[in-house]
């Protein structure tokens, strides 16, 4: 309630105060607050849509074209692999195989040799310290070997040889069972 002073001038000269009541508002009922489950709109399903499309073109022109960090980081965790040449010479009794390995210690070469195929892995490098010096160029690489060689007969695994001299592999491999040939002369 308000209340109000009016000056009325009465022969008395009293004063009278008249209660007014006061101007009512509408108070809404007390509610519970809810969270807030509205359907999404269809502004909203755009925008979730065009930001889930442009991470997946980001993430894919990453992998098209990597920058140059991504690219070095690569290089440098991939060692580089070359086939390697390799001669083999059939000697009757045995084979005779050789392959180039420049650089390759052999402590580095692995060598597997199965009845009727060889397989030869192999791994050196240079690792660089990235902590201590601020290289400028970096053109040494870790570098791996890998070769696999059908033979044309089976050989004898256990009695397979194998010497390294001057970057050169050379491997004598015994055949299980040498086949037979005779010159035919001609009538």
């Amino acid at each position: 309630m308000i209340f109000l002073s009016e000056k009325k001038e009465t022969p008395k000269t009293e004063k009278k105060e008249i209660a007014v009541p006061a101007k009512k508002t509408a108070i809404a009922p007390h509610r519970k607050k809810q969270a807030a489950t509205a359907p999404p709109t269809y502004s909203d399903l755009m925008q979730s849509f065009d930001d889930t499309f442009e991470r997946f073109r980001q993430d894919f022109r990453s992998l098209l074209f990597p920058s140059t960090q991504a690219l070095e980081k690569m290089i440098e965790t991939i060692p580089e692999t070359r086939i390697a040449v390799v001669d083999l010479e059939d000697r009757g009794k045995d084979y005779l195989l050789k392959a180039e390995m420049p650089g390759f210690k052999k402590e580095d070469i692995e060598i597997q040799v199965y009845d009727d195929a060889v397989e030869i892995s192999a791994t050196a490098g240079w690792k660089y310290d990235k902590k201590k010096r601020s290289y400028i160029c970096k053109e040494r690489a870790c570098e791996s070997f890998y070769r696999m060689v059908q033979l044309p007969e089976e050989v004898k695994v256990d009695e397979a040889q194998a010497e390294l001299n001057n970057g050169v592999l050379e491997m004598v491999l015994t055949k299980k069972a040498p086949k037979q040939s005779k010159k035919v002369a001609i009538k």
